[in-house]
């Protein structure tokens, strides 16, 4: 099938008026002709996370990076992704959950050997590691797509989304809060509070089907999870009745605009549209 990707991260309207940075992030690699990893991440950028913003970037490229080594390590002919799709449905909330923790923990220590803060670093010279992690606070979510499969990876909060003819579903159910409270890439064990998915895909369907990954200030600047899925779906026929370059150009603008009108955080949204 035809693979048509894009997507934006624009600094939510509370964040340009208080003078803030974009805490998002995202990242699309495009490995092979039947091959995508996607990747988005929402900094926390309260008084406690002053890094998070680098820290949703060292999320984002922790997540490409490992997978990537997985394809790697299990290689890309059809016994290796046979092998690779059992290993992730088994372990995607384990072991490599695990591996990406750790990946963005190293990234985030290189960071703070280069900028350092001696308020976390103890009087007999140990770091308080913790208190490391807490500056770079963010959530994340990634995507494996193939030609016979899906991965879905999430810790915190966002949507990664599945919009078709007949039907849109979230791919991954996370736990949800009350309020602003996620879970976080910061804790020591983050890797426990991930959640996973494996979905195979039907190789002989004709039918165009969109991937939606998103941070938590899309589906926020709705009044209602109806609202959220109206609009991923208003995505999905505008593509189909005005073509995807046309949903591309304007992403930006429109994702501006859901923050002016919504909640006025930071917006990501990634789009992955397949069809015949």
């Amino acid at each position: 099938m035809k693979r048509l990707i894009c997507g934006e991260s624009v600094k939510g309207a509370t964040h340009e008026r208080n003078g803030l940075p974009l805490q998002d992030s995202k990242r699309i690699e495009e490995v092979s002709d039947h091959i995508t990893i996607l990747s988005v991440a929402d900094g926390h950028g309260s008084d406690k996370c002053p890094r998070s913003d680098r820290g949703s970037l060292m999320a984002v490229n922790a997540f490409c990076d490992v997978m990537k080594k997985y394809l790697h390590g299990y290689g890309q002919t059809q016994e290796g992704m046979a092998e690779l799709v059992t290993v992730l449905n088994r372990e995607g909330d384990t072991r490599f959950a695990q591996d990406v923790c750790d990946e963005w923990q190293v990234r985030v220590k290189q960071s703070f050997y280069k900028n350092k803060d001696s308020s976390l670093i103890e009087a007999d010279g140990h770091i308080n590691w913790d208190g490391v992690y807490s500056l770079y606070g963010t959530t994340l979510l990634g995507m494996l797509i193939t030609d016979t499969f899906v991965f879905s990876f999430q810790i915190g909060d966002g949507d990664i989304t599945v919009i078709t003819n007949d039907d849109i579903s979230s791919l991954v159910e996370p736990e949800k809060f009350l309020g602003t409270e996620t879970h976080s890439l910061s804790k020591a064990d983050a890797w426990r509070k991930s959640v996973t998915s494996v979905r195979r895909k039907d190789v002989e369907s004709d039918q165009p089907y969109l991937y939606m990954l998103s941070t938590d200030g899309f589906v926020n600047s709705y009044a209602s999870d109806e609202d959220f899925k109206k609009t991923c779906r208003d995505y999905y026929n505008m593509i189909g009745k005005y073509g995807f370059a046309a949903i591309k150009g304007n992403l930006a603008k429109w994702l501006k605009e859901t923050s002016e009108l919504g909640c006025g955080d930071d917006v990501t949204v990634v789009m992955a549209y397949f069809a015949k």
